[in-house]
Order: C-alpha cells, then sequence, then structure tokens
C-alpha cells in the first residue's frame, strides 16, 4: 500500500525497470529500499502527540 495517498488506498506496483509505482500514478520510488524507508518513516509520524524520544513530558 502507498505511505503517502490518504484519501484512498493504493497497491504499488513494480515497473520492469525496478521503479515502484502507487495505481493513482502520483507518488513513486526508484527502488524497494526507498519505499521501505518512507513507509517506516509514515508509520513513525504521529500529529500532535508528544514524542517522549525528542520532547520532555
Amino acid at each position: 500500500m502507498c505511505p503517502d495517498c490518504k484519501d484512498k488506498p493504493c497497491k504499488v506496483n513494480e515497473q520492469p525497470n525496478g521503479k515502484l509505482v502507487c495505481e493513482c500514478g502520483k507518488h513513486s520510488w526508484p527502488n524497494s529500499g526507498v519505499y521501505a524507508e518512507a513507509c517506516r518513516k509514515a508509520n513513525l509520524t504521529i500529529v500532535k502527540t508528544v514524542h517522549n524520544w525528542t520532547q520532555s513530558l
């Protein structure tokens, strides 16, 4: 699933040259390593919450 599409879930497809593109065509990644990092960052990002590893409570 595309980590950047918020309105509807998009599947990510791999092209023959190794590039990954989501179904809507708005987002793409040059390889699977960059895609994995984008997914990791999307899972870490929580808006309007105190992150106890960077801020004090």
